[in-house]
């Protein structure tokens, strides 16, 4: 096989390393853009769910608010209701006692007022206590109460008629008042529990319109979930695909070095023997034929079986070793550089996969 053809090759494998790598990077730049959208719409789509799920833990307080009114008012509305039906029933008997009371008077004592004679009475008995009057005086006043009393006891039962029914209009008045008060509590209570329902009515339209934006950003959330996974896919393949390269850049670094190698020790073996030529003539060496010299002392030390026979070439070593003169500075030349052939190994970086939320 030719120098050009292995060259060649790696040339390629280099040029296609390098378009990989740019690739990569365009891949890398576009991975982190797609993650980042990606990142913003999933918050975007937190933030809406977050939203909602507030407004229903204020509608579910609301709930318990507006039912708590609600059976509020229940309770009040039959409390409403047993006032009116008691008001009901003592008017009809009111309306009985009224009636019972112009039979009780009678033709003669529609003109009567038990309750003015009554006062009359009174009025007279305290006349004659505190006024000094003459029997005569005295007497007749007291004819005048008797004849009151005996008209008052003659309504007798129109008066208890009349305290009935008295007492009939004050209860009924005061149930009146006690069930417009429990009307009022009955409307007040209604009106709480009516706005926490609209307020529940306008949270679930809300709620309505905000599963609407979250259920969007979702769908383009998944989108560029998407679209990054598979710009993450073609990101493995191209990494996949870098990796082999330079594992195959390694294996022909490897087989390029040995070929160096060798080559190294043809060249040496063949210096060696020139510079035995210039040891057998006896010519001066230089420093590089120095050099040479004991490079091939060495090789062959390493190659020696025996410790007895590295003493007899030890030995033989000292006897033949020719005096150097390194007087002339030109003649001690630097030694030649062995070139090898170095192929850039680039070294592939570890797969990262961007966190997927």
């Amino acid at each position: 096989m030719s120098d050009n053809t292995p060259n060649a090759h790696v040339k390629k494998l280099l040029e296609t390393l390098s378009k990989l790598r740019k690739d990569i990077a365009i891949i890398r730049a576009e991975l982190n853009e797609h993650n980042d959208r990606k990142e913003t719409l999933f918050e975007e789509k937190d933030k809406f769910s977050k939203e909602i799920k507030n407004r229903i833990s204020e509608i579910r307080k609301l709930k318990q608010e507006r039912d708590s009114y609600t059976k509020k008012v229940k309770e009040l509305k039959a409390e409403r209701k047993n006032l009116n039906d008691t008001l009901k029933n003592n008017s009809e008997e009111l309306k009985k006692a009224l009636a019972e009371k112009t039979e009780t008077l009678g033709p003669k004592q529609a003109r009567i007022n038990p309750e003015k004679i009554k006062k009359q009475i009174e009025d007279l008995e305290f006349k004659i206590e505190t006024e000094g009057m003459s029997f005569e005086k005295e007497k007749k006043v007291m004819l005048t109460i008797n004849d009151l009393k005996k008209q008052l006891e003659g309504s007798k039962e129109f008066l208890e008629i009349a305290g009935k029914t008295r007492d009939l209009r004050r209860e009924n008045r005061d149930l009146r008042k006690t069930a417009n008060s429990v009307h009022k509590a009955v409307q007040d209570n209604a009106t709480e529990s009516q706005k926490r329902h609209e307020k529940i009515l306008e949270l679930s339209n809300e709620i309505d319109e905000l599963k609407k934006k979250e259920n969007e950003a979702f769908t383009k959330f998944m989108e560029f979930k998407e679209v990054f996974n598979k710009s993450n896919d073609n990101l493995k393949e191209k990494l996949v695909e870098m990796n082999k390269i330079n594992d195959e850049l390694k294996k022909l670094k490897i087989k390029t070095k040995q070929e160096v190698k060798e080559k190294e020790i043809k060249t040496l073996e063949e210096k060696g023997k020139q510079v035995n030529e210039k040891i057998k003539s006896r010519k001066k060496l230089t420093t590089e034929d120095l050099l040479v010299y004991q490079k091939t002392v060495q090789d062959e030390e390493i190659n020696e079986e025996s410790p007895q026979d590295e003493e007899v070439k030890k030995d033989s070593d000292e006897k033949t070793k020719p005096k150097v003169e390194d007087n002339n500075e030109d003649e001690a030349a630097a030694p030649d550089k062995v070139e090898e052939e170095n192929i850039s190994q680039p070294k592939a970086k570890e797969t990262e996969k961007p966190e997927e939320n």
